[in-house]
């Protein structure tokens, strides 16, 4: 229970963090045009893709997601982050069954809702109505990875 309200705790602290440039922008430039959840693209999206590529996006996906990218990583330093306790998906390990719900919600909720306002929901509307839709793209993205690349540097 006490990971559970853990992960709770930390998942308001998320959002409240992450959306709170996001919403004060949107609070004093667009609440009159659109909603919150609107702007930042939190909707129920319109399917109109063909059943192939979604296929095809599934197979990269699976690919990904099963590819081994820890042979590019020194071994010292792969031990390193997995007996680290700053690393979140490490809190979980070894707890078995008990970790599904805070896990859900520190990994979906805490940390990738609140990381969607405000790096694709605000800095990717932001940096693309400046530079265009691929540079925008790609400068919010890059800004994503180094954020990640320096907590795991930190940690």
């Amino acid at each position: 229970m006490e990971l559970v309200i853990s992960s709770i705790t930390t998942m308001f602290v998320n959002l409240i963090l992450f959306s709170s440039v996001p919403a004060a922008w949107w609070f004093f430039r667009h609440r009159k045009e659109e909603g919150f959840f609107q702007w930042v693209g939190l909707y129920k999206p319109q399917l109109k893709t063909k059943w192939y590529v979604l296929l095809a996006f599934a197979v990269l996906y699976y690919f990904f997601y099963n590819f081994d990218f820890t042979q590019f990583i020194d071994p010292k330093t792969l031990e390193y982050i997995e007996g680290s306790s700053s690393i979140s998906g490490n809190v979980f390990a070894g707890i078995g069954a008990a970790a599904i719900l805070p896990a859900f919600i520190q990994n979906f909720i805490a940390n990738g809702v609140a990381e969607e306002i405000l790096y694709r929901g605000f800095l990717c509307k932001r940096f693309c109505s400046k530079a265009g839709i691929v540079k925008g793209v790609l400068l919010q993205a890059v800004l994503f990875g180094l954020m990640h690349n320096v907590l795991y540097v930190i940690a």
